[in-house]
């Protein structure tokens, strides 16, 4: 049988392909994800966390019923929500400035060495007054060891060892025999040989027969909270080392962590003195004198961000609620604390309508007044938010009924409809876990509210948003599906065109662009979203040399027209009632 010969005539091995980078197809952008800017019991400070389920904030922010926020998110995940991003915010120290007591801290302590010299501070892993219930201790705890089998000269910088396991790197070892002792850190360990500095000089001279032998010495750090131990064993105070104490406690307690203080005190007088169990002291929670500036943050660009302005720079974030806005009004009822929760409020305003990606849930002070509720609406004009009053009596984690404003609820109901399309009304769908309203509301002032766009609640085999309008007077952005479903195009193409950068602005470019819109624009309209009996009603796209002209083309702009017809949701269905009347006398 003759062999084909292989169209490859290379020799075998490894060699280098180049294969064409596919062009993503353009996909319907997640709108679901909400991010939330509160007070929390614990929690990393001013920076935003991703956050997949509860359990996965109770165990990093905790819970407290000081403030909306913890219940918010719960009330998130429950109505459908699947994943937000939290951002902790307390009343911070102005940079530049020292702490007060009005200020966030964390509970510490400062552990002293064994001549009485500062060389740890431990402290609690974030700021707050759940620190102060955290207790430490600290133990002397001897590691490996092993016999020296060569002697030693004064002034020795390496020794032969019977074994080396055990010792590593940043170790702080004893040599000692029945009568002496010399203290060195490893610097390298080898095959049954380890090396240290000549700066911490061997004093005396060791001999192998006397018996001598090496030991690690190390510490152990105790933490113990509630119902949460942990245990941190063969700790160094070498920064070689790879069980530095500070570096391996921050790696792995969720409880703690150490700061190192640079003790000058030598070598092993510097590690931690036994300490039996003390608790940390000083954490405050720096919620008593937060000021709206301190939800607001501030962004001086990437790793210097904080509050709501923290949040803004996460690009995921399509949704927004801060019900800890309401805690304001609830501390100062009357102009100074209505003022301050419009500020914080106005603020996420802003972020939605700069950014133009996502949408605001707001909500209003409770009130029995239903012409106060409406002048807290009116100032606003924006189709970036929608507002929701009055306030919902809820089942709570603890399983305690709470009043809550309704903006973290309604942001899970908002990811629930989202599952059957940006395009559907965030309304009309029982919100889970909730009792009843704070306020029951007429129909005369359902209707009053509505025409206000303050979108109340039904009770309706369990309560159910009813309403669906932004705050905005321009009739064309009047529902909230309208705006979020152009919220998600902006999304899509964004990140569906986002490759288009650098290509060439050219006729062939233009044209895949058509294709690719037209056909993503012709599957939101099969699924309902776009209105329209044909594709031509529904939407047009254009990007042709009409749109970019030779001096655009020079400028480096490419620009597609896009317009398409949304679908208005049926606030009224409008029933028409014939009746046949019998004639006189039949």
């Amino acid at each position: 049988m003759r062999m084909r010969p292989s169209a490859d005539q290379r020799a075998p091995g490894i060699y280098q392909t180049y294969d064409p980078v596919g062009i993503p197809s353009m996909q319907i952008a997640n709108t679901r994800i909400a991010g939330f800017a509160g007070i929390t019991q614990k929690g990393p400070m001013n920076e935003p966390t991703r956050l997949g389920n509860w359990d996965e904030f109770l165990e990093i922010f905790g819970y407290s019923q000081d403030s909306y926020t913890a219940d918010s998110v719960y009330g998130f995940f429950k109505n459908g929500g699947t994943d937000c991003w939290v951002v902790r915010v307390a009343h911070n120290p102005v940079r530049g400035e020292l702490a007060t007591i009005d200020q966030a801290s964390s509970a510490e302590h400062v552990q002293v060495d064994d001549w009485n010299k500062p060389t740890l501070k431990i402290c609690a892993l974030n700021e707050g007054n759940w620190g102060n219930a955290i207790w430490v201790r600290c133990v002397h705890a001897p590691a490996a060891e092993a016999l020296l089998i060569s002697d030693l000269d004064i002034g020795a910088g390496e020794a032969q060892v019977n074994t080396t396991r055990g010792f590593d790197v940043g170790s702080t070892v004893r040599i000692y025999d029945r009568e002496n002792s010399d203290y060195i850190v490893i610097t390298e360990v080898g095959d049954k040989r380890i090396k240290w500095s000549t700066a911490t000089p061997i004093n005396r001279r060791h001999r192998a027969a006397a018996p001598t032998h090496l030991e690690v010495l190390t510490f152990e750090i105790h933490v113990a909270m509630k119902d949460r131990r942990e245990v941190f064993k063969g700790l160094q105070m070498h920064s070689s080392s790879r069980n530095y104490a500070p570096r391996l406690v921050s790696q792995r307690s969720r409880l703690v962590r150490l700061e190192d203080l640079q003790s000058k005190s030598p070598v092993p007088h510097n590690m931690p003195r036994v300490l039996p169990m003390t608790r940390l002291s000083g954490g405050r929670d720096g919620v008593d004198a937060i000021t709206p500036e301190d939800f607001i943050g501030l962004d001086n660009g990437p790793g210097d961000r904080s509050g709501l302005l923290a949040l803004a720079a996460t690009e995921e974030v399509a949704l927004l609620a801060v019900p800890d806005a309401m805690r304001f009004h609830d501390r100062e009822p009357g102009p100074a604390g209505e003022l301050k929760a419009q500020r914080v409020q106005d603020q996420v305003i802003s972020i939605c309508e700069l950014q133009k990606d996502r949408f605001a849930i707001l909500d209003i002070p409770q009130s029995k007044d239903i012409e106060w509720v409406r002048r807290w609406r009116r100032r606003t004009d924006s189709s970036y938010c929608a507002y929701y009053w009055p306030w919902l009596r809820v089942t709570a984690m603890d399983e305690k009924l709470r009043i809550l404003p309704p903006s973290g609820y309604l942001a899970g109901c908002y990811a629930r409809r989202d599952l059957e399309g940006v395009h559907h009304a965030p309304a009309n769908l029982e919100i889970e876990g909730v009792q009843d309203i704070s306020l029951r509301v007429t129909e005369d002032h359902i209707g009053i509210l509505n025409a206000d766009s303050v979108n109340t609640f039904r009770i309706q085999r369990g309560v159910r948003p009813w309403g669906a309008r932004t705050a905005s007077s321009d009739p064309e952005w009047r529902y909230v599906p309208i705006r979020r479903l152009f919220i998600m195009l902006r999304r899509s193409l964004e990140s569906g065109f986002a490759w288009i950068t650098f290509e060439a602005n050219n006729a062939a470019t233009w044209e895949y662009i058509r294709k690719e819109v037209t056909q993503f624009l012709t599957g939101l309209h099969t699924m309902g979203m776009l209105a329209g009996g044909n594709l031509e009603e529904a939407f047009f796209v254009k990007c042709d040399a009409e749109t970019n002209p030779a001096e655009q083309i020079d400028s480096g702009i490419l620009v597609c027209e896009i317009g398409v017809a949304p679908v208005h949701p049926a606030e009224f269905i409008m029933i028409s009632l014939t009746q046949t009347m019998s004639a006189p006398g039949a």
